[in-house]
């Protein structure tokens, strides 16, 4: 059963829509509305503490026709708001027998990483709307939803049986860049954002500047910065200066998570990660444009898309970095 239920968190789609810009993430309201708190899934009992493989009682069989959620230790980080990466780790039970049948191993190796939007098989999103990182979770989750009343025989999972995750919210990410929306440079190109926070840009009728160019163009308040050696998770999208096309973008799919190395990327963007704000490094939260001419680019090399000595315009949104060390 673990294979097909997690076969079914990896094929989630992202589903970006989110809300218009803003200053502080603590004014982010949920986009998926919230699951109810019901008198069944307050019976679900974890002991141990947070971080650690919890031991998970309850009164079998339980059941529900619609997916309910109990927060059973509340933490004190950022909130989940929806379309947004989460990392999680879990214990699934059957709802129906009281038996577990799938978890992670608690100790990092393992930990899931996952995004959580609106329109997605199993609503996550509205189970966990508002939970603080830092937080245990119950949540119980209807035959239908879970796993289409297919069950799994392999996992003693029957056509009926509701299924039980208990997770621990270890890190909420920023769902886009969040702060004060700096003025525009002028001779910049500027930027233009849909709703979700995924940018385009327009390229002023200035030559393609010569040196490194770096902007904040959106200034967080969250104090967490860079280093480098971080594992770094972003959104960006790439545009050639000339005639402003764009020829890489992360939006379509997922946030990356790279480990922000000195020949992990190209020099400029390195630059982008560890100097663009006043000359040093970002914080979480902070939007960033880099405009990379060749020589701390791809230089004389073609790249796909990219011909030989382009000049790169680069708009990086930072939502987390975890250090590695």
């Amino acid at each position: 059963m673990r294979k097909s239920l997690v076969a079914v968190l990896a094929a989630l789609s992202l589903g970006l829509t989110g809300c218009a810009a803003t200053s502080d993430y603590s004014s982010l309201s949920p986009v998926c509305g919230s699951a109810s708190d019901s008198a069944t899934v307050d019976k679900i009992q974890a002991t141990g503490n947070f971080g650690s493989k919890p031991t998970v009682t309850f009164p079998a069989p339980l059941s529900s026709k619609t997916i309910v959620s109990h927060v059973l230790s509340k933490g004190s980080g950022p909130q989940f708001v929806g379309n947004q990466l989460i990392k999680f780790n879990y214990v699934a039970l059957n709802a129906a027998t009281g038996k577990a049948f799938s978890s992670t191993k608690y100790d990092g190796t393992d930990s899931v990483i996952q995004s959580f939007g609106p329109s997605q098989q199993i609503d996550f999103c509205k189970a966990l709307a508002g939970v603080p990182e830092g937080s245990r979770v119950a949540v119980l989750i209807p035959a239908s939803m879970a796993h289409k009343n297919q069950g799994d025989a392999a996992a003693g999972i029957g056509a009926n049986d509701d299924v039980i995750f208990v997770m621990d919210i270890v890190k909420v990410y920023y769902p886009r860049s969040i702060g004060q929306v700096q003025p525009q440079v002028s001779g910049a190109p500027s930027i233009v954002r849909t709703v979700s926070g995924q940018p385009s840009v327009q390229i002023p009728g200035r030559p393609a500047p010569s040196k490194l160019e770096l902007f904040t163009t959106i200034k967080s308040s969250n104090p967490q910065t860079v280093s480098m050696g971080d594992t770094v998770t972003l959104q960006y999208s790439g545009f050639l200066w000339k005639g402003g096309t764009q020829f890489d973008s992360s939006w379509a799919n997922a946030p990356v998570q790279w480990k922000l190395t000195d020949t992990g990327f190209i020099k400029g963007f390195v630059k982008a990660l560890t100097e663009s704000r006043d000359g040093k490094a970002p914080h979480v939260g902070d939007e960033i444009m880099a405009i990379i001419p060749p020589g701390d680019g791809y230089g004389s090399t073609a790249q796909s898309s990219i011909p030989a000595n382009s000049t790169l315009v680069f708009v990086i949104d930072i939502l987390g970095t975890e250090s590695t060390k």
